[in-house]
């Protein structure tokens, strides 16, 4: 380890993992140093991400599963939807984790400081980083962790979720069909949903998510698990191989409001997180192609990946589930009853035209999306 980078990593997660393999991926950069600095080794499989897509990703050799069908189920609906040209795609952290360290720890120039960070800071000429047991100094740093933010201006909530990894003595999942969003749990005045994904026809990763204010004890989720296996999906007799345990904040905060020279802020602290979703796996590769690309051309401080209407829709879709004026129910049942789901994909990914955008806000009932348009530009 050296005293001087080119650039540090704080935070070797998702955002930061990827930028290190991306920067060290590209011809022009692949001679600059690197400092990945975390307090967690990244040996356990910690979390899943999941994400529709209609092309061959980067990491598309770790794809953990796909699935060509989703069913969607409140209590309603029940629709099963053939999703194709897109594939819904599940990618391990652990499967994430070997793949880019051991890309990362063949190439010269990359170090990793597993350390707890005390502060990271900068001046006109160079970042300043502290651990516990280090003071390093970078041209740049990359901050993909937060602490102390002041969310009480801003639309809030967090998603937060567990999930565990069931395997059954017999045949009971369909390995092809993944249900992306099942309402079928008491709301309680959130918003609740539940989603398998089966790995193969015995084992299936089985989640509750759930939209709060406050992140609740881990034992909050298991009563409602239960008995979602028990009641909803017929089962009876399972064992429990795996858990998984997270919370993902949801916001319309702007993170990109530049506080320090020459750290740049990344993944869930950069804003890549979509606000009314909580999906962030694609946008974290979409947001760190941008970085990468505009540090090849030494354009750094031009770095802003988020900022075009859909933040504005965000703040709406949030508004209205939020402020109670409908529910995240109320919501995805109607897109899902009225429109195909490559249409809800292509909204959620902002790749669609306003003729698109037209759709999705016409779908539910319009009245809760008005109101909250005039309360967000107020």
């Amino acid at each position: 380890m050296h005293k001087h980078y080119d650039y540090i990593i704080a935070g070797a997660g998702l955002a930061g993992l990827s930028l290190a393999f991306k920067i060290k991926s590209s011809p022009i950069l692949a001679g600059k140093s690197i400092l990945l600095v975390d307090r967690d080794t990244k040996q356990k499989n910690d979390r899943t991400w999941c994400f529709w897509s209609n092309e061959n990703e980067l990491f598309e050799s770790i794809v953990h599963k796909k699935w060509s069908k989703i069913t969607y189920a409140s209590p309603s609906i029940e629709k099963e939807f053939d999703i194709k040209p897109y594939a819904y795609k599940m990618i391990r952290g652990i499967d994430f984790y070997k793949h880019t360290i051991a890309y990362l720890k063949e190439k010269d120039g990359v170090d990793f400081l597993f350390d707890n960070i005390k502060s990271l800071n900068s001046d006109h000429k160079k970042a300043i980083l502290e651990t516990d047991n280090h003071k390093i100094t970078s041209n740049h740093a990359f901050k993909s962790y937060y602490e102390n933010i002041d969310f009480s201006k801003d639309i809030f909530v967090w998603q937060h979720f567990k999930g565990i990894i069931v395997q059954t003595p017999t045949d009971t999942f369909d390995p092809n069909n993944a249900h992306f969003m099942d309402f079928r749990v008491e709301q309680d005045g959130e918003t609740r949903f539940f989603y398998v994904l089966p790995i193969n026809k015995r084992e299936a990763l089985i989640e509750i998510a759930v939209f709060s204010s406050s992140i609740p004890d881990p034992s909050f989720y298991d009563p409602f698990i239960k008995k979602y296996i028990n009641d909803t999906l017929g089962i009876s007799t399972y064992e429990v191989i795996e858990e998984e345990l997270g919370a993902i904040p949801m916001t319309t905060h702007n993170f990109q409001k530049k506080t320090q020279d020459r750290i740049i802020r990344i993944g869930t602290n950069g804003g890549s997180v979509k606000a009314s979703s909580g999906y962030a796996f694609k946008r974290i590769q979409e947001d760190t192609d941008l970085l990468v690309s505009l540090i090849e051309q030494n354009k750094i401080k031009k770095y802003n990946p988020r900022n075009n209407r859909f933040l504005f829709y965000d703040k709406i879709m949030l508004d209205a589930i939020l402020s109670g004026s409908t529910t995240g129910e109320t919501v995805f049942t109607k897109l899902f009853k009225n429109l195909k789901p490559q249409t809800i994909f292509k909204f959620l990914d902002e790749k669609g035209s306003f003729f698109n955008d037209l759709k999705i806000f016409t779908a539910p009932p319009t009245w809760p999306f008005l109101k909250s348009f005039f309360r967000v530009l107020r």
